[in-house]
């Protein structure tokens, strides 16, 4: 069992119904973990279980916080994500990512409850200097970004308040999972490649293509939230709140994540025709990062959680591809 001195510890999970929130409480409860879940089910994604229940409220209620009560610690994965989204509607995405979030970190100072909180590589911007480390200052280009950064500062007030807390930035995620017969994913570019290539092709690859990412697996994200939680449930005080990197360090440009998902195509469908990439107009020119340089350090990351990701592109890619019809 998942004890916090002698008892089962008591996990809150904000936006627990979504895409990594389904995995992460399928993950804390195979664990022997308690878990509460709030998630209103507005998001893209709905990946509660009938054994995991959601409690259908926003996460900022009066309703959310009574039902949150008692828990040892809170995730805060509840957001409305997405640089397009957000870049549309700034001022309503920042009511939810901003504002609500400071009821809940007020909350948390007030109840000394520690927190966890979702944020993304997106908040550096085009960095000064390479690698990104945990300690690179945040320089958000757009509005996603940028109530990502503000969210940071909430909780990052909460050092030496008495309510621990911890940032994870998570670079791009890839992967599904199965939830009771159920695929679920999400439309980031690997999955949307998969897709591409199941309905004949070819790959369409955003202009320039050369845009540089890190990669992450699922699976080793909802490792690091895990990891992260044991670390603030166990620390004895806090004066500063640390940031995590929540990253592979395997960095590729959008057009060779293109060419190894067709190259891979190609090899597990022998017979077919090539599958093909095309690069075409970038819908979203004007709010992505387009830098062809990227690296991320994890040293600091993985010395204090004890833990790496395992998860790699050519691993997985042939396993994306195999599910790619059930999305």
């Amino acid at each position: 069992m998942a004890a916090w001195g002698n008892v089962v510890a008591v996990i809150g999970v904000t936006g627990g119904a979504g895409y990594i929130g389904g995995l992460l409480v399928k993950y804390l409860a195979a664990r022997g973990y308690d878990v509460k879940i709030v998630d209103d089910g507005s998001g893209p994604v709905n990946s509660e279980d009938p054994a995991l229940p959601a409690f259908r409220k926003d996460f900022a209620s009066t309703e959310a916080l009574e039902y949150l009560a008692g828990c040892d610690l809170v995730m805060h994965l509840a957001a409305r994500s997405g640089v397009v989204a957000c870049q549309q509607d700034p001022a309503g995405t920042r009511k939810i990512n901003v504002e609500e979030t400071r009821t809940l970190v007020e909350w948390c100072r007030q109840t000394q409850t520690p927190l966890l909180f979702a944020s993304s590589f997106s908040v550096v911007g085009i960095p000064l200097e390479l690698p990104v480390r945990e300690t690179t200052p945040a320089n958000p280009p757009h509005a996603y970004a940028m109530q990502k950064a503000e969210g940071e500062g909430l909780v990052r007030s909460l050092g030496g308040s008495g309510a621990r807390a911890a940032v994870l930035r998570m670079s791009n995620l890839y992967g599904s999972y199965d939830l009771n017969g159920r695929r679920i994913a999400k439309g980031n570019v690997l999955n949307l490649y998969a897709q591409q290539a199941a309905a004949g092709g070819p790959l369409k690859v955003f202009k320039p293509g050369t845009q540089m990412r890190d990669y992450v697996f699922i699976g080793d994200v909802v490792a690091h939230w895990e990891a992260a939680a044991r670390y603030l449930l166990h620390l004895e005080r806090q004066t500063a709140v640390p940031i995590f990197n929540v990253a592979s360090g395997e960095t590729s440009t959008v057009i060779d994540v293109a060419k190894l998902v067709a190259s891979t195509w190609d090899r597990t469908h022998p017979g077919s025709p090539s599958m093909g990439v095309e690069v075409v107009d970038n819908p979203r020119a004007n709010v992505e990062i387009l830098q062809p340089e990227f690296a991320v350090d994890t040293t600091v990351t993985r010395q204090t959680l004890g833990l790496q990701c395992y998860g790699r592109l050519k691993d997985w890619v042939p396993k994306i591809l195999a599910t790619a019809s059930t999305f």
